[in-house]
Formats: structure tokens, C-alpha cells, sequence
């Protein structure tokens, strides 16, 4: 019960990291901060095929939100016309983040749960 709550915790961190993202300058911190939320969360699951499972899972709902809100951008009724192109290039790559986030996410989680368990935290 504890590591689906630790996964939903995920999954809002990463619509919350989404939503930072869309803040000039300071969004490119949010990888850095996904990198931090799946190392945190990973420490904390009972294995590593769950941190692993919350890592993907968490990067997939990160990865289709950060595809909304690109989608949003350049098609968007708000969206300046000069703006759309910086959109095309922030929708391709929400596009692509689609794939490769889910496995981005779990590797580091279930990396976080084998050497958090390899120091003796295992409960």
C-alpha cells in the first residue's frame, strides 16, 4: 500500500513539475528536479522492481502532461505566432519525451532502490 501511494506521489510531483516547466528560463530546471523526485521516491519503495514500476509510471503520466501542455502551446488560440515556432521544437520533444521518459524515470528509481539497499536500508 505504501509504495502505490509513493507512485501517486510521484505521478503528482511530475504534473507539478509539468506545470513548472512552462515558466521561461527557469523550466530547464525541471529535469533536474524529475532526476531528484525519482531518486527520492526510488529510495523510498519497498524494492527495485517497484521503484523501478513508480519510475516508469510517474515519467509516463510527467511525459504525456509535458505532451498536453506543448500540444496546448502550438495549437493554442492564446499562442502568439512568433511563438509557435519555439512550440513546434518544445512539441517535438514531448513527443519523443513520450518514449524515452518512462525509462529514463525508471532507471533512476530502481539505480536509487539498489544502492539505497545495498547501504543496508532495506525494511
Amino acid at each position: 500500500m505504501r509504495d502505490l501511494a509513493l507512485t501517486v506521489a510521484g505521478c503528482t510531483a511530475f504534473v507539478a513539475i509539468t506545470f513548472f516547466e512552462q515558466v521561461p528560463v527557469w523550466g530547464w530546471l525541471g529535469g533536474a528536479l524529475s532526476f531528484g523526485a525519482w531518486w527520492l521516491l526510488g529510495r523510498e519503495m519497498s524494492g527495485t522492481l517497484a521503484a523501478a514500476i513508480m519510475g516508469g509510471v510517474s515519467g509516463l503520466v510527467g511525459a504525456i502532461t509535458a505532451w498536453l501542455a506543448q500540444t496546448g502551446n502550438l495549437f493554442g488560440f492564446t499562442t502568439p505566432p512568433g511563438d509557435r515556432f519555439g512550440a513546434l521544437f518544445g512539441f517535438i520533444g514531448s513527443s519523443l519525451g513520450i518514449l524515452y521518459w518512462p525509462l529514463v524515470g525508471a532507471a533512476v528509481a530502481a539505480a536509487a532502490a539498489f544502492f539505497g539497499s545495498r547501504r543496508g536500508d532495506l525494511r
